[in-house]
Order: C-alpha cells, then structure tokens, then sequence
C-alpha cells in the first residue's frame, strides 16, 4: 500500500487502489452479494423466504428509506434460481397499464422497443392482464414460479393499489401464480388501514419490518462489507470512528454507506490507513455541506503565487477582497484584449511584442483554518444532506 505520489492522484476521488481493494465497498447499490444479515434482516429473510415458499400471495416489507429492503428482495430472488421469473419495480408514480408493460418486460415477454412502438404500447389493462395470466399458467407446467417486487409502495395511487391486488387472484389449481411483495415505508401501515385498502390489506399474509442496525451491528456490517470488497485487512476504523459512524447514520445501512465511503476518501487524502473519529467528522462536515480544509491548505495569511500586491495587515479581510476584485476586473480585461489581438496562450502570460504580463494565479481570501479537533456536524447539517440524499435517489430502494 503506498501513499499517493503525486497532487492528481490527492484529486482522484477514487481510493480502492490505495486501500488495495477490489471494488467500491459502500456503493449505493442494491447487489445481493453484500447483504448483510443482522437479526432484523435474518428475520425477514427468513419470514419472506418462507411465505414464497408456501405460495402465498401478498407479502409486505417495510423499513425506513435505506434500511435495506430492495437489496434483501434481490438477495431472496437471487436465491430461489433460474426457475423464478421476476420483476422489481421502483416507480410508484406508474400508471396501471405502466405497471403490467413493465411486469411483462421483465418478464422476458416483450422488449423495450415493443413497449415503445409494438403492439403492447396502446394495449389497455384488460389486454394486459390476459397476455400475463397466460403467461403465468404456462409455468405451471414447467414448475417455475413468478415474483414481483414493488417498492417505495407507500406512494403508490389507490387506483393502482388496487389493480396490485387484483394480480393475486391469478391461481391455477389452487396455486397463486404469481407472488407480490410490497416494499415500503412505515407510512404504507398507515395507508393500508384505510378504507379504500381493506380488501388489499386482508389479503397480505405476512408483515416483516426491518429496523435499523444496533451499534454493534453497524460494526459488523462495515467489516463485513470491507471484506467482500478485498480490504478486511487493508484498513483498519478505530472503535471511536465505529460508535460515531453508527451515531450519524443511525443505524440505517444506506447511510452507513454514504459516510464510509466519504471517510475512506477523506483517509486517502491523507494516507491514513488507520480511520480515526476525527476523519469521520471531517466526512460528515462535508457531506452536510460545510467547508472543511484539507490539511496541506495554505493558512489564510500565506503569500500566493503570481501578482503581489502589498497590503496593511489591520485592514486585511476588506482589502483582500478588494484585491480579489481587481484582479478579476485585471484578468478580464486583459483576456479580452488577448483574445482579440490572437495572443492569448494558456498558462499563466500574455505575449505580445517582446513584451511579458504575469497573470495571478490564484487570488488568495481569507480561509478559515483548522484548531484542534473539528466540532461535530449539528443535527440540523445532517438532517438537511441526508433529506437532499433521500431526494435525488428518488426510487432507488432500501
């Protein structure tokens, strides 16, 4: 394992080569291979491994955004082998007739092409239903079976709840042909017990929750998590950096995720193989949007490179930016001037009859500098990232 040697490698954002691993340890993603197995998860596993196993028809998952719901889903379905067919959905804004084209394609039935401009395009819901119960019965004969995994069911319309449960009663035999759990979050109870639900929620069979990860099991999962990616003895955390990781994400595992993986850049920056609490906050400072400076920044008061330009030190902050402004309206000016009379080089100067101009480098402001050990992030910060991740990853799953 060596250092970085060089300002681009500082830059890089990636740092597995540094750590000697073989892939992303704390991806945001949804591969079963990294499902971690606390007693919750263990616990639902098992509840919705057996519900499928006993055919039955409507199962309900639910958990806080990022508690892992879609990455057990996959890890169950990878589990069940070639003979299952299945389709997990991640868009509850869908319409009906969105839904069962959607089903159908990942399925195998059509493409995404046919979806587009085939037949199935303007087909209604009638039309679609019958194309996916016949293809259902013609599993039975060959002893296959098929799931559908709908997440982020909590915003889902009633309309298309119920056209959900209008999908269990498929049956052959007396056998369910097809097998639909709803992933959600806790406020899909909530919905389920109201009126419009009564029939959908008579029909759920089994009801499994995943709760967040103890203190102890954030531990477990980051180490778990390390070794499948090929760094258990690449990197070390420091039990320090392990309770305040498992404080800050609270136990859900995508932000988990979101803070190791910020961490372990943090660390590479560097060259910290050992992770300290002081990294950790370092990485929660940024992802809540605070500045934090990194250790080879210069102090406020350090001479840049370039145009100097001579200042009292009394009045320094007002006239740093006075500075700055002038050295803005300066590189415009003469940028604009260069441009036009075709002597403009890139770099730092200005070329013209024999003549040389220096163009500042930077302009150097005032920046806050680092005493002692950062301040933890205020819950308000992280709260604000974490409300923002949720956002932009949109329907991407637990």
């Amino acid at each position: 394992m060596q250092p970085p040697d060089s300002l681009k490698s500082l830059s890089d954002p990636i740092y597995e080569t540094f750590y000697g691993l073989t892939e992303q340890p704390f991806a945001l993603s949804t591969d079963p291979k990294f499902l971690f197995l606390s007693a919750p998860h263990r616990r639902a596993y098992d509840e919705l491994t057996a519900g499928i196993a006993r055919d039955e028809s409507l199962l309900l998952l639910t958990g806080e955004t990022g508690s892992g719901k879609t990455t057990l889903c996959r890890a169950i379905i990878a589990a069940l082998g070639e003979r299952t067919f299945s389709s997990v959905l991640h868009q509850p804004y869908m319409t009906g007739p969105e839904m069962l084209r959607l089903i159908l394609r990942d399925f195998g039935l059509v493409s995404k092409e046919e979806l587009r401009r085939g037949a199935m395009a303007s087909a209604d819901v009638p039309h679609l239903m019958d194309v996916l119960e016949g293809f259902l019965r013609s599993l039975v004969s060959i002893q296959s079976r098929a799931i559908v995994v709908i997440d982020e069911a909590q915003s889902l319309s009633p309309t298309l709840l119920d056209e959900v449960r209008m999908l269990t009663a498929f049956e052959h035999d007396g056998r369910r042909l097809v097998q639909i759990v709803l992933c959600g979050q806790p406020m899909l109870l909530n919905t389920l017990k109201t009126e419009p639900m009564y029939a959908l929620n008579e029909r759920i069979t089994r009801r499994v929750a995943l709760t967040p990860l103890s203190s102890a099991e954030v531990e477990s999962y980051i180490h778990h998590r390390l070794a499948i990616a090929g760094g258990a003895d690449a990197v070390a955390f420091q039990p320090e950096a392990l309770r305040l990781i498992a404080d800050l994400s609270r136990g859900l595992p995508r932000r988990v995720n979101v803070l190791c993986d910020r961490t372990l850049q943090e660390g590479r920056v560097v060259s910290a193989t050992t992770i300290t609490a002081d990294l950790v906050k370092r990485a929660a400072r940024s992802l809540a949007g605070a500045h934090v400076p990194l250790p080879h920044e210069e102090p406020a008061d350090a001479p840049g490179d370039g145009l100097t330009i001579a200042i009292g030190r009394e009045r320094r902050t007002h006239r740093a930016l006075l500075v700055a402004a002038m050295a803005g309206v300066l590189l415009v000016a003469i940028g604009a001037a260069g441009y036009w009379s075709g002597y403009w080089t890139f770099g730092y100067r200005w070329l013209r009859s024999g003549y040389e101009y220096t163009l500042p480098a930077r302009a150097v402001l005032p920046m806050p500098t680092v005493a002692g050990k950062l301040p933890m992030p205020t819950d308000a910060e992280l709260e604000a990232y974490f409300r923002e991740m949720a956002r932009w990853m949109g329907g991407g799953g637990g």
